[in-house]
């Protein structure tokens, strides 16, 4: 029974002061960010940096971090949570290590970060970020949210440190398409070098280069109003003559395309799969050391073309309720913009992909993947990746783009698990699809690796098959096939688009068979 004294003596939770971020701190703080992929986050780098901030790209993550986040975080989180929580608080630890004290790491740095409410525990990130820091002895450091309207002016009066207006996003999605392509590209070629890590080297320069572009913006771009920043961003040419430049870089790569490998398919939760390192098990690493070529995801513009979708289509499902005056003009402006958004993203990705020569399949349409999941799952169910994993495993298995579907989710993820289960029907309906989950966290790497080999055993016997039926297609040995090639260097080098023949999956059958008609034609010739 609750007394009097009881309700006296009770405390009230409040929300912790969060101290702002000014702009006339700017110049003295260095904003913190990470969690993607080394590329996304070496270019993300390199925009902020471009904006004026002194920015730097967290580590990759770590089983080091993982740790500190157990020891100073909640118990039952999600494995992305634990993986980006502690290596924030990894990394301020190992600044005081360094030699700076406490109050230093707290006023001159700040961590930015993407927000939300979240259908998951996603939507606890910040205050997970906010504990986990307060128990390090780090309680004040400042975690800055976009996607969230306190994240963004901070309602201090002031103007703010960390401003998420059109150039940030301009710079962001411009970063995102590029590293995108690059992350894609890299992973076709890798598996196939002559000469053990030239890929990750000439990447390594790359990465370099590219994020010394985004670092020195066009003085247009900075001074332009908003229309003028649009159509500048959708006329510009520096940024195509940059990738194709990058192309040329990867071009001096040599290749083996003969090499027979099966294609995996990597997909599943956002960060599980964009992640390399501990946090999905080093699963890309590993599935190359075990013979395969991994086929990763446009992830961050795939992601932003789905969201564009949901809201269109989410606009469309509300036509009608809004009875003011003025409502179908306001209805049918709101689907073109988002129509215009659509073409926009879709025309930058395909001017970036055909400057590296074409080779990458182009970026999935939304509602092609929407119409393949509807047998399956309700677009409207919108939580974790919604109705992508399932769309995406169809859509890659009829158009013969892999050997094997392999998913990669945290541990207990609600969502992920609504999605295998109705992958099961899947499998079910489209005999011979290889479809595999793995739940991720921080232990039990052995275990996944062992349940992805013997799946990956199959794909490897289907590859091996499918090459054989393709060299005895084109009634040529290996060796009269490798002596053309040898002949013609410049059909071996990395952007040279290999046709994609029907029901042929892997990268040398698909080359063989290539071989074989040219070959034919300058016979006839």
């Amino acid at each position: 029974m609750v007394t009097a004294d009881d309700v006296h003596t009770s405390r009230h939770y409040h929300r912790p002061v969060e101290h702002p971020f000014l702009d006339s701190q700017r110049a003295d703080t260095t904003v913190l960010f990470g969690g993607l992929s080394p590329r996304h986050d070496r270019l993300m780098e390199g925009v902020l940096k471009g904006l004026g901030y002194r920015a730097r790209a967290l580590p990759n993550v770590s089983l080091a971090g993982y740790e500190r986040a157990k020891e100073y975080g909640n118990n039952g989180l999600c494995n992305p949570t634990y993986f980006t929580v502690g290596n924030l608080v990894k990394y301020v630890q190992d600044l005081e290590a360094s030699g700076l004290s406490r109050q230093d790491i707290i006023a001159r740095h700040v961590f930015v970060t993407a927000g939300s409410c979240g259908t998951c525990r996603f939507g606890m990130y910040e205050s997970e970020y906010r504990l986990a820091l307060r128990h390090a002895g780090f309680d004040g450091f400042r975690i800055i949210l976009f996607g969230t309207d306190d994240g963004l002016d901070q309602s201090t009066g002031q103007k703010a440190g960390f401003e998420a207006n059109l150039d940030f996003f301009l710079g962001v999605i411009n970063a995102f398409n590029v590293a995108d392509v690059v992350n894609q590209f890299l992973h076709t070629l890798r598996p196939y070098e002559v000469e053990d890590g030239a890929v990750d080297r000439v990447t390594e320069h790359v990465l370099v280069r590219l994020a010394g572009f985004f670092e020195h913006p066009r003085p247009f771009e900075k001074n332009a109003g908003f229309v003028g920043k649009i159509l500048a961003t959708l006329t510009r040419r520096d940024l195509v003559d940059e990738m194709t430049a990058v192309a040329a870089m990867y071009d001096d790569i040599e290749l083996d395309p003969f090499r027979v490998k099966p294609v995996v398919r990597l997909m599943g939760e956002f960060w599980a799969q964009i992640t390399e390192g501990p946090g999905n098990f080093h699963m890309h690493r590993f599935l190359e050391k075990e013979g395969a070529e991994v086929s990763v995801d446009r992830s961050l513009f795939t992601r932003l073309a789905y969201l564009l979708h949901m809201h269109k289509e989410g606009a469309r499902d509300r036509k009608g309720l809004d009875t003011q005056p003025g409502h179908a003009f306001r209805y049918y402006k709101k689907r073109g913009t988002f129509t215009l958004a659509e073409w926009i993203l879709k025309r930058e990705n395909n001017r970036l992909l055909r400057a590296m020569g074409g080779t990458l399949h182009p970026m999935v349409s939304q509602y092609e993947l929407a119409r393949l999941a509807e047998p399956y799952w309700n677009w409207r169910t919108n939580s974790g990746e919604s109705h992508l994993e399932i769309a995406e495993n169809i859509y890659y298995h009829q158009h013969h783009l892999c050997h094997m579907a392999l998913s990669v989710k945290p541990f207990t993820c609600m969502p992920s698990t609504q999605s295998d289960g109705v992958q099961a029907k899947v499998v079910e309906q489209f005999p011979g699809m290889i479809f595999l989950p793995i739940e991720t966290s921080g232990d039990g790497e052995v275990i996944a690796h062992s349940r992805v080999q013997m799946a990956l055993g199959t794909a490897r016997a289907r590859a091996r098959k499918e090459w054989s039926e393709a060299l005895d297609r084109t009634g040529r040995s290996l060796e009269e096939l490798r002596a053309f090639a040898d002949d013609h260097p410049e059909i071996k080098r990395p952007t040279y688009p290999v046709p994609h023949h029907h029901g042929v999956v892997g990268r040398a059958a698909n080359f063989a068979l290539h071989v074989a008609e040219l070959m034919t034609r300058r016979a006839a010739s």
